[in-house]
């Protein structure tokens, strides 16, 4: 359940964590704990997954009224993909 909140802190007698779940770019950025001492920084890099293409879209001949139905595999069930149509993004009609 510690897992559904995007910051979590904890402290383990003189040690501080800040832990961040899930990273996106959006978490990148420099990062600080102040105490009544002084303070440590550190900056944060995040990276995206580089994706591979496990299964590639084939194309595909339907008749007239039929369903047309493209499919892709990839690497990372979090990537979002977007689907284009002769260069254009398509959106969903519904």
């Amino acid at each position: 359940r510690e897992e559904t909140f995007k910051y979590r802190f904890k402290k383990d007698g003189q040690r501080h964590h800040l832990i961040i779940n899930e990273a996106t770019l959006e978490d990148a950025g420099r990062y600080a704990l102040r105490t009544s001492g002084g303070q440590a920084l550190a900056e944060l890099i995040v990276q995206e997954k580089k994706l591979e293409v496990y299964q590639s879209i084939a194309d595909l001949t339907v008749g007239s009224k039929d369903q047309a139905v493209f499919k892709c595999e990839v690497s990372d069930e979090n990537v979002r993909g977007v689907w284009l149509k002769n260069g254009k993004e398509l959106v969903p009609d519904g």
